[in-house]
């Protein structure tokens, strides 16, 4: 026990003495998350859209009022439709409206009025949005109108939508908290997956093993002092996360806190593999960088619906311990506390820390000949 101990306190002295612990504890994912909170919006704020009207019935100019007044939409007008056509394949525009001569004219008698609605394909969401967006304000405008013989007529039904969860359908709401498990990965891997390499490449390592020190004593001294330090980060987090950028919680503080120390837990033992395979900083700096940021960002739901991946990637995901947290945290942010939800992620972070704990303690091996090999 008090090996141990004395190896912890060696490993924080060596972070004090380091700073570049510190700097990926708490600068890293401050960086991370101003890029997240500001860098990367899923919400269309404005869609620029050309206009061009061919109908001069002094009507039409309460359908061109209600696209300027809309709030997600850019209006440009114009008396040619080339003139449009290019503003859309130079990618200016995002897409086009065209109201032909005879649109209010059709109307007025109750037949089919046509209207040119023209996306810009090459970005398939934004092309979904205009679409939209266009229709929408269309239809709204329809409604409104009552010179319009086929419109007296009310609608069958009528739906009324209430978003839950996220009522102002702001996607940095479940953007930030998904982040901070790409961000503990990416922390808790790099933390450990240097320390034993370090050792290596100073020739530290050596006078340690000349000691009558034990391996689990030495397992423990490599997880406590990183747990701490990548914890303090992770609470670092989770007070920009509320307090700085705003972001509603509707969960318990106790709850997130044990998940998110099972999860570093998960994050140290992958680090530490890492570390205990390699003997020079950059090869483990390279592996600690594929394994905590990639899966992290493309596998784990946080982008990328899973449900929309081929299977095989599904199957793989199920190995991840980022895409099990982002469900749980995401969950614990905008729905609260769901206990089915938080019993089954910690179950299975549980049980793949402690496979990632009994890895790294076999891999270890305190004999210099054996390391040789």
């Amino acid at each position: 026990m008090k090996i141990c101990v004395a190896l912890i306190k060696k490993e924080f002295l060596q972070i004090i003495r380091d700073i570049s612990s510190i700097l990926i504890a708490f600068v890293l994912p401050l960086i991370i998350l101003f890029l997240y909170r500001y860098g990367v919006n899923l919400d269309t704020v404005k869609i620029s859209l050309g206009i061009k009207n061919d109908d001069i019935n002094p009507k039409i100019s309460t359908l061109i009022n209600s696209f300027d007044k809309n709030n997600y939409i850019k209006t440009k007008y114009f008396n040619s439709k080339d003139k449009l056509y290019s503003e859309i394949k130079n990618s200016k525009l995002k897409g086009g409206v065209i109201l032909p001569n005879n649109f209010t004219t059709n109307l007025s008698k109750g037949q089919n009025a046509d209207i040119f609605i023209i996306t810009d394909g090459s970005e398939a969401n934004m092309a979904n949005f205009t679409q939209g967006y266009c229709t929408q304000i269309i239809n709204d405008w329809l409604y409104q109108v009552s010179d319009f013989k086929y419109q007296t007529k009310k609608p069958l039904i009528q739906s009324q939508t209430r978003y839950w969860f996220n009522q102002d359908i702001n996607s940095h709401y479940f953007i930030l908290p998904g982040s901070l498990a790409v961000t503990m990965n990416l922390i808790g891997i790099l933390l450990t997956a240097l320390v034993i390499s370090r050792e290596w490449e100073r020739g530290t390592i050596e006078a340690l093993f000349s000691t009558k020190i034990k391996k689990i004593d030495f397992v423990l001294g490599k997880y406590i002092p990183y747990f701490i330090l990548g914890f303090s980060s992770f609470v670092f987090n989770i007070f920009l996360c509320i307090c700085i950028f705003k972001i509603p919680f509707r969960g318990n503080l106790l709850v997130l806190l044990f998940v998110g120390g099972l999860y570093l837990f998960c994050c140290l033992g992958v680090g530490l593999i890492i570390s205990s395979s390699y003997k020079e900083q950059f090869s483990s700096s390279q592996m600690a960088m594929s394994f905590g940021l990639l899966p992290a960002m493309l596998l784990s739901g946080l982008i990328y619906p899973i449900s929309s991946m081929p299977k095989i990637f599904q199957f793989l995901t199920m190995i991840l311990p980022p895409r099990y947290f982002i469900t749980f945290i995401q969950s614990e942010f905008m729905a609260g506390t769901i206990p089915k939800i938080v019993l089954l992620n910690s179950l299975f972070l549980f049980c793949l820390g402690g496979l990632l704990f009994l890895l790294v303690y076999r891999n270890i091996n305190l004999r210099l000949e054996k390391c040789a090999q």
